[in-house]
């Protein structure tokens, strides 16, 4: 186990800090395998944060990850000229993957900042 004091953290970011310690990387097959053993709410607990969903870089500057804000900046702007060429139907989704792949990646990447002090640029940093 790491030296960091998770106490300062609410119960719910220590159950995702102590399950990504435990089993790894999302994109590790020991962590597919205990995420599969959890229950659809700690799932997505797990996997999910609805904050970043919604918000997006706002929330990621609220975490103090900056660095991976910025990124998500940027690629908002680059899908948003590469939709201005693409159809509605298209367009959206596009968008809406993009907000779940924030969601799905933020809480592994709070995680690698606090607990193992690695801020990185890289927002979907262990998920692929």
């Amino acid at each position: 186990m790491n030296a960091v004091d998770l106490s300062r953290f609410s119960p719910k970011w220590q159950f995702r800090f102590n399950f990504f310690q435990q089993h790894g990387a999302p994109k590790e097959p020991r962590f597919k395998e205990a995420w599969k053993a959890l229950s659809f709410g700690d799932r997505l607990k797990v996997n999910i944060n609805f904050f970043a969903f919604f918000f997006g870089f706002i929330y990621l500057f609220i975490l103090g990850m900056w660095r991976k804000a910025l990124v998500v900046i940027g690629i908002g702007i680059v899908l948003g000229i590469v939709s201005l060429f693409l159809p509605d139907v298209v367009a959206r989704p596009l968008f809406i993957a993009m907000n779940f792949l924030v969601a799905a990646s933020t809480n592994y990447s709070y995680y690698l900042e606090q607990v193992k002090g690695k801020a990185s640029w890289n927002p979907f940093e262990g998920m692929f």
